[in-house]
């Protein structure tokens, strides 16, 4: 398989290319605009061809983003049905499967930070956008949302196998992969019934501070605007590239 995350060092945001090394057809989810060049550029080099573009969530300059690559290709540009963006080619449901070559991956509704949010499943791996971070979650605009992200979290994100792993659509702490299993030891709160209060009130305070803060995903001071990384399930030290 074909695997690449990419990473904006000064906002943090992540972009992630999935490909079949055997018909080349390849998808990118979250595009992030600064990072669109480095995609096309990987892309026409690994002579792949663009098939989807996935989103997680809606944000206007990722679906500007994505526009632009699709640009003099056949890709089509991919969302939850939910969303009301007019550029959309194929809108998605809960469980439906996409298919790239001889890859697939299952797209899982997971509202909260947004009604329209997603996490697509491939493989060993969930790209859960900003749904959920590494120990962490972005904070809700209010508490029927939280408890709605709290229970697309812990209804479908922590059913998963413990060795699951899940890549984010934004770093936190410099961090840019956890596992299930790794949420399930440091954070509780999926185990209480009260839990996405909890959950609001821990994560709202920990990113109400810091919202206008982007230095605090920040990987180093002096660090390139682009960082590519290559995981592995066998492997916990991510590989430079």
């Amino acid at each position: 398989m074909i695997f690449r995350q990419l990473c904006h060092a000064r906002k943090g945001t992540l972009s992630y290319l999935l490909g079949d090394p055997v018909t080349r057809e390849a998808v990118i989810i979250d595009p992030v605009p600064e990072l669109q060049e480095s995609l096309a550029r990987f892309i026409h080099e690994r002579g792949l061809i663009l098939t989807y573009i996935l989103q997680t969530h809606y944000e206007v300059e990722q679906f500007a983003a994505g526009e632009q690559l699709k640009s003099g290709t056949d890709a089509r540009m991919v969302a939850h049905e939910s969303s009301l963006y007019a550029a959309i080619d194929l809108r998605l449901r809960h469980k439906d499967i996409l298919y790239f070559g001889e890859e697939s991956l299952q797209v899982l509704h997971t509202p909260g930070q947004s009604p329209c949010a997603v996490t697509y499943f491939w493989e060993d791996r969930l790209f859960t956008g900003k749904t959920l971070l590494v120990n962490s979650t972005l904070p809700c605009p209010n508490t029927d949302a939280a408890r709605i992200l709290y229970q697309s979290i812990t209804q479908r994100l922590m059913t998963f196998p413990g060795e699951t792993l899940v890549y984010p659509g934004l770093e936190n702490k410099g961090r840019r992969l956890t596992s299930v299993e790794e949420i399930r030891r440091k954070d509780h709160w999926f185990h209480n019934q009260r839990g996405h209060r909890e959950m609001f009130g821990k994560y709202s305070r920990l990113f109400s501070k810091n919202s206008n803060k982007t230095s605090q995903v920040v990987k180093k001071p002096g660090a390139p605007d682009e960082e590519v990384y290559r995981y592995t399930p066998d492997r916990k030290a991510p590989v430079s590239l």
